[in-house]
């Protein structure tokens, strides 16, 4: 068939195109470095849920082969021989999970013990004797026969259970608990040849914003149930009280972590730690960057480093000879990689993905600048006709340039402004990538918009005082960098200026909110998971008060004008937007409360509002049906008003 043939029979990109994307995770390299295991998550359109399933596949070629059939199991661990994977299966409808042992070869799947809920970071030991994974305590029987009856009253906060390690031998299959009982453990990595010495990030705190703010570095001695600080005094460590993804190196010698300082909004540095000196290395300092994953080659002190470059991912590598200077490698991985693992003779895995092509496992080699596919799970795509997604750059205020995502409908004609939809996203720390976007971006441009996809000030991977740009200041400079943006496709003809709409979740729905009532030029609104009014939000979200405080300086008790001047809520009476309000009722990131109030202030004042609310649903949908109504929503609301 001829590249014309192929290109006429495409079709436009459909709410079901979007929900039926495979999803990849769980990447995990077997012992002798010659085949992978990774998580499969499908569509089923009759169900609530994805169905997830465990594969392997060779590094030297060959199809796919599929271990389990789930339908919910993730978490593929090998064991240090390689000659069994543990992994996790969910129950349905039900939280509590099994841990289950397969060997990899002839034999059959043995449950070891069930859960009351799913643990995090699974892995095995070094010795491969044992489990381990970090979960809060299982109720005594009198408390869980108690609850069972209905008598489950709690104590805020004082009641919240710590997350602590667990380890559990492979034969016995009967848990018990490694680390003290009063300090929540957020992450870990053993150290080489002991089950009872592991590198942990801890809180005193179960509570999210404690995770995100304050986890600080040890070492855990699980005999002795005791975490110490090996290191000197001053030697560095104690400047990073925010940190993350400890890595340990394959001598034991060296701890790479992403880390922080307590005044940043994010903790997105790569560092290395030398545990025998104590010594912490930055090593990105100077470099507008975002760390987003870290991995040691195996039997090398090569460490390879992800990051987040603007709307990139750019793979580097580094080591103790080189005094941790970063080198680029494997410029031929897609310019959107989401993970990195490491195999031997310098081979890098990666799930990886560009503005063309669908999310992937692929494979590349220190030293060499090729990359090669390993699988073609999503080659559905290609049946799809997507528009044209380029990253342009504009000018804003206080002379910052900003970088974003510019995706045209397909057909597109220059010279012919269209309507434009703008996209704004979450965090305020997070950002738009170069990958495919199959929903909102490129579903949007299916129906003949326009989508601009900003990055303003605040977003991650353009360094610290970019990231730090609208501290104290939401609702200000990012705007600004937002209106900016849509001045300059109106400038360029791209954009219709009577026809603009803007949708954001999360933080992008508290840009949305907030932006309707600054001005009138917009069409249409949606706001998913909104923040509406900053003064009860503080007491609302799961993350105060760190989160908060970072961003506005201080508690609303205390000064309470930052808050009030930036809600929305507050200057509510200027909105004539039609605007579609969108939210789970069992958020509590950012509680449903938040879009009632923004709701009857809209009723009241006679703007065309919708509020649809989704049984069941944390902040971001995860149920099928709800998914998929939620697209649709946003389809057919654009297009009322657009």
């Amino acid at each position: 068939m001829s590249a014309r043939a192929r290109k006429s029979r495409k079709r436009a990109v459909t709410v079901r195109d979007a929900l039926e994307m495979v999803q990849l995770a769980d990447l995990e390299v077997s012992p002798d470095g010659k085949r992978v295991l990774y998580t499969r998550s499908d569509y089923r359109p009759d169900e609530k849920s994805r169905a997830s399933s465990i594969w392997c596949i060779a590094l030297d070629g060959g199809p796919p082969r599929r271990l389990t059939r789930g339908p919910r199991d993730e978490q593929p661990r090998w064991s240090p021989d390689g000659a069994t994977v543990a992994f996790v299966r969910k129950a349905e409808e039900d939280p509590k999970c099994t841990l289950c042992l397969l060997p990899f070869g002839p034999g059959e799947c043995s449950d070891l013990t069930e859960l009351d809920a799913v643990p995090r970071q699974l892995r095995f030991t070094p010795s491969g004797k044992r489990l381990s994974y970090i979960a809060a305590s299982p109720d005594p029987t009198a408390v869980r026969e108690r609850k069972e009856k209905g008598d489950d009253a709690r104590v805020f906060i004082e009641d919240e259970e710590q997350l602590r390690l667990w380890t559990l031998s492979v034969t016995s299959g009967k848990p018990k608990p490694v680390s003290p009982e009063d300090l929540t453990i957020c992450d870990y990595d053993w150290l080489p040849g002991s089950d009872n010495r592991a590198v942990v990030t801890s809180t005193d705190s179960p509570r999210p914003d404690a995770a995100y703010l304050q986890a600080r570095l040890g070492i855990l001695d699980t005999t002795k149930g005791r975490i110490s600080e090996p290191w000197a005094e001053g030697s560095g460590v104690s400047i990073h009280p925010r940190v993350s993804s400890p890595r340990v190196s394959p001598d034991g010698r060296f701890v790479a972590f992403i880390g922080g300082t307590q005044t940043s909004p994010l903790a997105d540095q790569p560092y290395v730690l030398e545990l025998e000196t104590g010594e912490v290395v930055s090593l990105a300092s100077g470099m507008q960057v975002s760390a987003m994953d870290l991995q040691w080659m195996p039997d090398t002190e090569v460490l390879l480093v992800l990051l987040g470059e603007g709307v990139d991912t750019a793979l580097y590598a580094t080591d103790a000879a080189s005094r941790w200077a970063l080198r680029r490698v494997c410029g031929g991985l897609p310019s959107s990689v989401d993970c990195i693992r490491a195999a031997d003779d310098g081979v890098v895995l990666s799930i990886g993905q560009d503005v063309r092509r669908a999310p992937e496992l692929w494979t590349a080699r220190l030293g060499e600048s090729k990359a090669r596919v390993l699988t073609e799970i999503n080659a559905a795509v290609g049946e799809l006709t997507l528009g044209r997604t380029s990253t342009i750059e504009w000018g804003s205020t206080e002379g910052l340039n900003i970088e974003g995502l510019l995706t045209l409908p397909p057909g597109f004609k220059p010279g012919t402004p269209c309507p434009t939809v703008l996209v704004v996203h979450g965090g305020p720390a997070g950002r738009f990538r170069t990958d495919m976007g199959l929903a909102p971006r490129q579903l949007l441009a299916a129906q003949g918009y326009v989508v601009l996809s900003p990055n303003p000030r605040g977003s991650s991977g353009y360094g610290e005082s970019f990231l730090m740009g609208n501290v104290r200041d939401w609702g200000g400079g990012d705007f600004r960098d937002l209106m900016a943006g849509l001045d300059h496709l109106i400038e360029k003809g791209i954009a219709d200026p009577e026809r603009l709409g803007i949708y954001g979740a999360s933080y992008g729905g508290y840009m949305t909110a907030w932006t309707i009532t600054q001005t009138n030029r917009f069409k249409a609104a949606v706001c998913q998971c909104g923040l509406t009014n900053l003064y009860s939000m503080f007491a609302q979200t799961d993350i105060t008060p760190g989160f908060m405080e970072l961003y506005f300086g201080g508690s609303p008790y205390d000064d309470p004008e930052p808050y009030h001047a930036r809600s929305a809520m507050t200057h509510v009476n200027n909105v004539t937007t039609p605007t579609l309000l969108l939210h789970g009722d069992q958020d509590v990131r950012v509680p449903i409360a938040q879009s009632y109030e923004l709701y009857w202030a809209l009723k009241h004042r006679g703007v065309d509002t919708q509020f649809v609310i989704y049984p069941r649903e944390p902040h971001s949908n995860v149920e099928l049906f709800h998914q998929a109504d939620l697209l649709q929503r946003v389809v057919e609301w654009f297009g009322r008003y657009l």
